[in-house]
């Protein structure tokens, strides 16, 4: 009986296994059909083995070889790949397949055996044909551009890192994709890649190299799937792709919309280029906002993911029009992603093109006839293994590009470049300081605004420095703010026609708001309240002031000499500061910030240092009160006393003004 027992179970094993076997590959089956290319490639791998039929282990360690170079993973693709061939896989199309693996993986002998064989069952096929000019072009050993290039280990983990964006114009804001842990509490697996799903990260550089990538709130980061963002010309929108993903389905992509709202973002609004279903990704702006270029698998292209545009009439305008094909120039029956514009050229990657290896960085422009012309980057932005995502520096030629490269921190990561050449650069530095002390400011607003629109601000460090990176033939304006103090400008500071290098310095003075300001350069008629012409240029500064600092309310003081009574005096100067109140009011300022108040001749003045300096005969701390101007025998002199006491000045009493 035992005897029969241990034959039952001698019999029953191997069907066990094959059961067990049939499912683990259906479950393979159903996984990769959704997407999920990293869990299936594991699955096909560990069952082919135990596979007798060398016909069908050989078709499951090509579905193996195409997971797992779905997934992103070349070197387990092409093990993958070998395997299938070992076992006679039939279909051609596993040589091209094995020999753009062993490219990728730099294995060029193994690449060029397969693909021999390849263009041996088919020659006319274009693909052999690619792989062939790819080759042949790296190959003839082309001398690499002169660009240097380096890892950027301030950005990069040991997780996925990529499609970096400016995210101000003078771009020492970063923002970047990441599925590293970091993220937003998402606890979802992307199934593609086996990582994480992605969050949008962001890093700014400060004096001490570039901060910590924290991610952006949980308004735009989601427990889906979100990346590959980009800003419109002046950083006022944020454009996003945005995948979602349930219980094992995928129900495509969509590129969203956002706003800055404070420290936060507005709710993410979906554009609806294509249908829900299908792919719409990695977005790209023309430089006037009303071209978006972007990914997607929709029907009428030509293979793989397409590269493809809308339009729309004005940067308001969130109507685009229907999705127009990039042509046949641009895509190719392989995938085309991560276009990105850089004035009037587009950057994309593909692996449909003669290329190095992978995905390759293209640039292509149009004529005036609207004809395209594509050209690789060469070496070393492109490498044999994937890369992608360029971005560019405003008008210079450096900035960050992705990479799957050798010699990474992990899967994609983010990699700057430069000409390797002297570079021009100016930079703005200065200090922000309380006027007549020693102070350091912290804290101050400093704003640089552009005559190429541009706007950039800085807050002040403790010890009250600034910095800024200019740009070529730019002129700026700057102006400093501060709770307390009343807003200072500076003189332009232009980069136009400079050929070097320089460093602008300018340091700033503020006045807090518990001093007087004197206006000087406001006159009158002689014993009246009326305005003179001369004042003009002196009114209008004071506007400006007013402008400049919409939150202050003044008090405007008027001051007289002594000749004539006390209360002639007084009532002369309440109609003159009055007068003064009025003019502001006509061109615009809220009567609310404004009061005027008459002191006579009951405050004179008292001599400062800066007053000596130019009246000799004058010295520091004197009171030009009666009883000295009287004293004093040349008539000119008195006369010079007497019109300095005639003066006009602002003391702020409020600096909480709200517009109703």
């Amino acid at each position: 009986m035992k005897h029969i027992y241990n034959i039952i179970l001698i019999c029953l094993v191997p069907m066990m296994l094959s059961c067990g076997t049939a499912a683990r590959l259906k479950k393979a089956d159903t996984v990769y059909a959704s997407g999920g290319y990293d869990k299936a490639a594991n699955l096909y791998r560990k069952v082919a083995p135990k596979i007798k039929d060398k016909d069908k282990k050989s078709s499951v360690y090509f579905k193996a070889g195409e997971a797992f170079r779905k997934s992103g993973n070349s070197s387990m693709a092409s093990r993958n790949y070998e395997q299938a061939i070992r076992n006679k896989y039939p279909a051609p199309e596993v040589f091209i397949y094995a020999s753009e693996m062993a490219l990728i993986n730099n294995d060029m002998e193994k690449s060029q055996k397969h693909l021999q064989t390849f263009i041996e069952l088919e020659p006319e096929n274009q693909r052999g044909k690619k792989l062939q000019k790819s080759i042949d072009m790296i190959l003839a050993n082309t001398p690499p551009k002169l660009y240097k290039v380096e890892n950027m280990k301030e950005f990069n983990s040991r997780y996925h890192d990529f499609a970096p964006a400016f995210g101000t114009s003078d771009c020492e804001t970063v923002v970047f994709t990441s599925s590293r842990r970091e993220g937003k509490g998402k606890t979802k697996t992307y199934e593609v890649t086996g990582q994480k799903n992605t969050d949008i990260f962001k890093t700014t550089l400060s004096k001490k190299g570039w901060t910590a990538p924290e991610p952006l709130d949980n308004s735009v980061n989601t427990s889906d799937e979100e990346g590959a963002a980009i800003f419109n010309y002046n950083y006022t929108t944020l454009y996003f792709t945005r995948c979602v993903q349930e219980k094992g389905e995928r129900f495509g992509c969509s590129i969203m919309l956002a706003k800055p709202q404070g420290d936060s973002w507005t709710e993410p609004e979906n554009l609806k280029l294509v249908a829900d279903s299908m792919v719409a990704a990695h977005p790209a702006l023309s430089a006037d906002g009303l071209t978006m270029y972007f990914c997607s698998n929709i029907l009428g292209g030509f293979g793989g993911s397409d590269l493809w545009k809308v339009s729309r009439g004005s940067e308001d305008d969130n109507l685009w029009s229907e999705p127009v094909n990039l042509g046949a120039t641009v895509n190719t029956a392989g995938e085309e992603l991560f276009p990105t514009v850089c004035r009037d050229t587009l950057h994309f990657a593909s692996n449909g093109h003669p290329g190095y290896g992978g995905l390759d960085i293209y640039k292509a422009w149009q004529n005036s006839d609207g004809i395209w012309t594509v050209e690789n980057m060469g070496a070393p932005i492109n490498s044999n293994a994937d890369d992608f995502g360029i971005i560019f520096e405003n008008d210079n030629e450096r900035g960050y590009f992705c990479s799957r490269r050798k010699g990474g921190r992990g899967g994609d990561d983010i990699y700057s470049f430069m000409l390797d050449v002297p570079v021009v650069e100016y930079q703005l530095q200065g200090t922000i300081r309380a006027a007549g002390k020693n102070l350091r400011l912290a804290r101050a607003e400093v704003i640089l605004n552009g005559s190429d629109g541009s706007t950039l601000k800085r807050v002040t460090e403790k010890d009250g420095s600034f910095q800024f990176r200019l740009s070529k033939n730019t002129e700026y304006m700057m102006i400093a703010r501060r709770d307390g103090y009343f807003a200072k400008k500076s003189d332009k500071i232009s980069t136009e026609g400079l050929t070097e290098s320089k460093t602008f310095t300018v340091d700033i003075s503020m006045t807090p708001h518990t001093e007087l300001i004197e206006i000087p350069n406001i006159f009158f008629e002689f014993g009246k309240a009326d305005l003179s012409v001369e004042s003009t240029a002196a009114l209008d500064s004071l506007i400006t002031l007013m402008n400049e600092n919409p939150k202050i309310i003044v008090q405007l003081i008027a001051h007289t000499d002594n000749r004539g009574s006390d209360d002639a005096n007084t009532n002369l100067s309440q109609r003159r500061a009055q007068a003064v109140v009025d003019y502001l009011i006509i061109n615009g300022i809220d009567d609310m910030r404004l009061s005027a108040k008459g002191m006579g001749e009951s405050q004179p003045r008292k001599i400062t240092a800066e007053i000596a300096a130019k009246y000799p005969f004058l010295q520091q701390g004197q009171m030009l009160n009666e009883n000295y101007i009287n004293s004093l025998q040349n008539n000119e002199e008195k006369e010079i006393c007497h019109a300095l006491n005639r003066r006009t000045e602002i003391q702020v009493v409020s600096d909480n003004f709200e517009q109703q």
